[in-house]
C-alpha cells in the first residue's frame, strides 16, 4: 500500500519553504475531546470516524487515538477498520510511541514505533516493528501529534501569513512533510448551527488519487478551540466528505453558531 494511499486513509478523521515547527506544544486545551464524524460518498453514508485525546496511563501520558472505518451495507462490499494511535509525552506534545494498525479485507498491516529522544543529543531514534531502527531529526512528530500541534500552535498565525505550514512527521516508516496552505474563511452548515470557519488545504500529491495539490479541504472553526468540522476530499472516483457528527471537550462544551 503506497504513502499517498496511507495519508489518504489518514485524512479521512484528521490532516511539499514554510514555517518553523518549533514552537512550544500546550496540551490542556484538548485533553479530554473526542471528535466523531460521519463519512460521506456523495449523499451516501459510508463509514464514521473518531479523533480522541484522553489521559491514559503514566506511561503514555496521553494518547491520541483515531479510527474510521466503514458501515452497513457498505461493509459487504468493502469492510475496512483503520486505527491510528500516539502516546504523546504531555509537556513536549512529541510522541513517545505510536501504532498503526490497517484491516482492508484479509489485508492486514500491523506496526509499533518507539521514539528514543534520549540516546542522541541531536537526534531521535525511531525503533520500529517492522522496518527497525531510523535515526530523525530531534523534534520529529508523528502524524497525529504533528496535526495537534499545527492546531494549537499555527493554526491563526497562518491565517495571516502567506507561507506554508510544514510539520516534519515520521509517517509510514519515512520522513514525511505535513504541509498546510490557508485558503480563507467560510460558513460551514453542521448539526450545530451555520459556523464560521478558517479553510486549509493540505497539500496532497497529484498522481492516483488526486488531479491537483489542493483536492484536500479541511474547515476549522474559529472559535479557540479550532474544531474541524468538515473534511472534503476532492478524488478521481468523487468526493469523499467528513462531517462532525459530535464533540465532547470537558472545558469547551458548546460550539457557537455563527450570529444573525
Amino acid at each position: 500500500m503506497s504513502k499517498c494511499r496511507y495519508y489518504l486513509i489518514f485524512v479521512l478523521f484528521c490532516i511539499t519553504g514554510g514555517s518553523s515547527q518549533n514552537k512550544a506544544f500546550e496540551v490542556p486545551d484538548y485533553l479530554g475531546e473526542i471528535m466523531l464524524y460521519k463519512l460521506k460518498y456523495g449523499v451516501f453514508t459510508i463509514g464514521k470516524a473518531s479523533i480522541s485525546c484522553l489521559s491514559d496511563s503514566m506511561d503514555c501520558s496521553i494518547r491520541i487515538k483515531a479510527v474510521a472505518k466503514t458501515t452497513g451495507w457498505v461493509k459487504l462490499f468493502r469492510d475496512l477498520n483503520y486505527r491510528f494511535e500516539s502516546c504523546m509525552n504531555d509537556s513536549t506534545g512529541l510522541p513517545k510511541a505510536a501504532i498503526r494498525s490497517l484491516k482492508d479485507g484479509k489485508y492486514e498491516v500491523y506496526n509499533e514505533l518507539i521514539f528514543d529522544r534520549i540516546s542522541n543529543s541531536d537526534s531521535t531514534i525511531v525503533v520500529s516493528q517492522l522496518s527497525g531502527k531510523h535515526v530523525v531529526p530531534k523534534n520529529i512528530y508523528d502524524i497525529l501529534t504533528g496535526f495537534f500541534h499545527f492546531r494549537k500552535n499555527f493554526l491563526y498565525d497562518s491565517t495571516t501569513r502567506s507561507e506554508d505550514v510544514v510539520i516534519k512527521t515520521y509517517f509510514t516508516d519515512e520522513l514525511w512533510d505535513l504541509r498546510i496552505r490557508y485558503s480563507g474563511q467560510e460558513r460551514v452548515k453542521t448539526n450545530y448551527g451555520e459556523l464560521l470557519c478558517d479553510k486549509f488545504n493540505p497539500v496532497t500529491v497529484v498522481g492516483r488519487y488526486f488531479h491537483n495539490d489542493n483536492d484536500m479541504t479541511v474547515w476549522f472553526t474559529k472559535q479557540h478551540n479550532a474544531i474541524p468540522v468538515k473534511i472534503m476530499l476532492n478524488l478521481r472516483i468523487g468526493s469523499i466528505t467528513g462531517e462532525l457528527d459530535g464533540y465532547q471537550n470537558p472545558k469547551y462544551k458548546l460550539i457557537q453558531p455563527v450570529a444573525d
